[in-house]
């Protein structure tokens, strides 16, 4: 299958709720599929490979090594998934290393060409404002919902917001299980059981992923 690097940066949580002119203003700073030959270096400190990076296809795993010489794994990344996005508005030199364990493919932007693109393009920055605080606002909700609401309500809650968002009572989610339980502050087996628990009590219906409001 053919790379597109339109909807390579579209993955991106940061990026994909941008129009889609912005979106193509980020493509022309962009590298894509970069390959990296198992066992070698993706990223180490002081290397000026700063900014976001996309496992486009492969593995990699995230470490640090300690005074003394151990390695400590912090992440193992799969394809598809992001590392760095927060270093595009910071300059701050990180102590991790970053290790192909495969042939693996890589994607990004570097933070100084993400920088010189807001200051040539600032309506970015301002719908990159807009979209921090429209998830601020979620988180906010999300907290209340956490110290006001019993596991069942919250996670229905949710599912109404949901419904509303993608204009159906029929959807499917968007997050993984065990990331939708950590953003609502369940353990992933307490979610299955509320899930389950909503269907038996007739106001779902449950499919795989696809959630529909009754």
């Amino acid at each position: 299958m053919e790379h597109s690097p339109l909807s390579c940066i579209s993955q991106a949580e940061l990026f994909k709720d941008l129009p889609l002119e912005l979106r193509k203003q980020l493509v022309t700073v962009s590298s894509h599929q970069q390959m990296f030959k198992k066992g070698s270096l993706i990223r180490q400190p002081d290397d000026g490979n700063d900014g976001m990076m996309l496992v486009d296809h492969g593995r990699a795993k995230v470490y640090s090594i300690a005074e003394n010489g151990k390695e400590s794994v912090l992440e193992v990344l799969k394809t598809g998934d992001f590392e760095g996005q927060a270093s595009l508005f910071r300059h701050e030199a990180s102590d991790n290393f970053i290790e192909a364990l495969e042939d693996t493919t890589i994607c990004s932007i570097k933070r100084i060409d993400f920088q010189n693109l807001l200051q040539k393009h600032p309506e970015i920055s301002i719908n990159l404002l807009n979209s921090f605080g429209q998830k601020l606002t979620e988180i906010e909700k999300n907290t209340s919902r956490r110290n006001s609401l019993e596991a069942k309500d919250r996670l229905f809650a949710y599912l109404e917001d949901q419904a509303r968002e993608q204009g159906s009572d029929s959807f499917k989610l968007t997050m993984k299980k065990k990331d939708l339980a950590s953003y609502l502050g369940f353990t992933p087996e307490t979610l299955s059981r509320q899930l389950k628990k909503l269907a038996a009590e007739g106001r779902i219906n449950l499919n795989g992923k696809q959630v529909e409001i009754l």
